[in-house]
């Protein structure tokens, strides 16, 4: 009868035990839980005020409008994403220890370790910098040094994990926290796009010109400044109306992006800046290679080809009809506008498409599947064949140009602006270019691993008393602040370290992205995309874009934070699919 007593104690015991873990578990899961809803909530806040407000913020007009641009992003990252990024740090200490092993590590994708790698590569060129304040605040008017670099890194890190993403009839949806979101972003970039295609009119609704001599009204527009930094702020977002409109199947959603697409369309040939063309071709090129998968799919693409040549032409009868009132635009901006290339784009583009609608009619779609299969594969070979002999064959043209082989030979020279490269080539690129390439060869080679300190092309360029004489007399009065090329500015502020990672960073995203695209889209062919997979597609055409545009430009505040925004998003959708949160 003891003995009985006995275990029935010890099997009530064991019975409180097993009732007491759960209970603990229960409490730190709910703990955590909290502390994630209000990393949550404030990473939403912050890409609310990104979205919506950052592109419409300015002060003064467009005095110091990179300054105030600057301190906006600043603010709302002090008061909102450092604290998300305490509270996702608690988050990520609890998942360490509930599970006891390094399983976390799984939780690391190949864009993550692209980041952390671009991150360590700054906070190392830092450390090795002589100019720590320069490399830690960056130049001003974008502020790009180590300060803005672990912000981008944070923002990152933490929509990737935290968007707010709800189940729903087993698939992820938006919730209505993203959906505020995403209103806020059509909202935002939406007037900013009104605003830089009607101020190419001579319409300033906002007095954004009012003090402004009319020489430079050219230079300027809408409400985010300079016309290199607003055409790289368009790039950089256009991809997700882009996206959307590609891949919806309501109705509804596909009128309302056409619209949205129609304004970015607008104002990518109104802008002014030919960096933005090559920014278009690229991201064209990612979106023809997505659209192969399927028929539809590639009527999505050449609907997007059509509504993009219908708008330049659009631009160019507005120009036409208000020729008192259209600025003077570039020869490339006024070429695709009013010559025969956005004709020749909307023809090709809609005799394609007609073919294209009549060859499903006729096939069934058994054998339309079938053989649509081979014929996807083969057009992306004749794409990326077409990409890489198209690029090489440019190379050649400037090379052999510049250095006379074409007149020797053949008795031919080009004097078109691109392919004669010399020190006015691409508004004075070919003097910068040359000049930044001495600079970096002539640096010591522990600099050119780590470089010269984040965003300090400007201070150590002339603080070198053999590079300061030179560019004070080609440039002056004005004063060259970084090499007007991103890649070839990394080289030097980060070194070889930095360029490899953020390469690799861009590398990695891409090839991510468009295999997350192609494994997770939605079966059928006129199913529904998902919004993961909208988002996911969104990343790769936004890396595509970005790099495309900054090859001729450079990292600020107006463009590169979205350019993290937007393969968080994308990281955040792909995560969803692998099962990684």
């Amino acid at each position: 009868m003891e003995q009985l007593t006995e275990r029935k104690g010890q099997e009530e015991a064991v019975t409180d035990k097993e009732k007491a873990v759960p209970e603990k578990e229960k409490g730190t899961d709910w703990f955590l839980g909290n502390i994630r809803d209000a990393a949550q909530f404030l990473t939403g806040c912050w890409m609310f005020l990104m979205l919506t407000v950052f592109p419409l913020y300015f002060g003064n007009k467009y005095h110091e409008i990179g300054g105030y641009k600057f301190s906006f992003f600043s603010g709302a990252s002090t008061l909102l994403l450092i604290p998300a990024a305490v509270l996702g740090a608690v988050v990520l200490a609890g998942k360490v220890l509930e599970r006891k092993r390094t399983a976390w590590r799984g939780e690391i994708s190949p864009v993550d370790m692209g980041v952390l790698l671009y991150l360590a590569a700054s906070v190392l060129s830092y450390v090795f910098s002589a100019f720590p304040k320069d490399a830690w605040e960056g130049v001003g008017g974008w502020n790009m040094g180590l300060r803005t670099q672990l912000l981008m890194g944070a923002s990152y890190f933490l929509i990737s994990r935290f968007f707010p993403w709800k189940k729903a009839k087993g698939k992820s949806r938006i919730g209505l926290g993203g959906k505020l979101l995403f209103y806020g972003f059509f909202a935002g970039s939406g007037i900013t796009f009104a605003l830089g295609v009607l101020h190419r009119f001579g319409v300033d609704p906002l007095g954004m010109y009012k003090g402004i001599d009319s020489s430079y009204q050219i230079l300027f527009l809408s409400t985010i400044g300079q016309a290199t930094w607003y055409s790289s702020y368009v790039c950089t977002v256009f991809a997700i109306g882009i996206c959307i409109f590609f891949a919806a199947e309501d109705q509804k959603i596909r009128i309302f992006s056409g619209l949205y697409c129609v304004l970015g369309f607008m104002t990518l040939v109104t802008q002014n800046s030919d960096s933005a063309f090559a920014s278009l071709a690229l991201l064209f090129i990612g979106l023809f290679a997505a659209a192969c998968s399927s028929p539809h799919k590639m009527e999505r693409f050449l609907e997007v080809v059509i509504l993009g040549a219908a708008s330049f032409k659009a631009i160019g009868f507005l120009q036409w009809g208000f020729a008192d009132r259209a600025l003077e635009l570039g020869k490339l901006s006024t070429f695709v506008s009013r010559g025969w290339l956005s004709w020749l784009l909307l023809l090709c583009s809609s005799g394609c498409l007609i073919w294209l609608l009549h060859w499903e009619e006729k096939k069934g779609e058994a054998v339309r599947e079938a053989e649509w299969g081979k014929t996807g594969k083969m057009l992306r070979r004749i794409c990326l064949i077409a990409v890489l002999a198209a690029a090489v064959l440019v190379l050649v043209l400037i090379a052999g140009n510049t250095a006379g082989l074409w007149q020797k030979w053949f008795g031919i020279t080009f004097r078109n602006q691109y392919l004669l490269f010399n020190d006015k080539w691409g508004s004075d690129r070919g003097f910068t270019w040359k000049i930044s390439a001495e600079i970096y060869a002539g640096l010591p080679w522990l600099q050119k691993l780590v470089g010269v300190g984040p965003d300090c092309f400007q201070v150590y360029s002339y603080s070198i008393p053999e590079f300061a004489d030179r560019l004070y007399q080609y440039w002056k009065p004005d004063i060259l602040t970084n090499a007007h090329n991103e890649f070839l500015n990394l080289l030097i502020c980060t070194g070889m370290a930095g360029l490899v990672s953020f390469l690799s960073l861009f590398v990695l995203g891409v090839r991510r992205f468009y295999r997350a695209w192609g494994q997770n889209r939605c079966g059928g062919e006129r199913e529904k995309e998902t919004w993961p997979a909208l988002l996911i597609l969104a990343g790769m055409l936004c890396i595509l874009a970005y790099a495309g545009h900054n090859f001729f430009c450079y990292q600020q505040v107006c463009c590169t934070p979205f350019l993290f925004l937007i393969m968080g998003l994308a990281e955040s959708a792909a995560r969803l699919e692998t099962r990684l949160n």
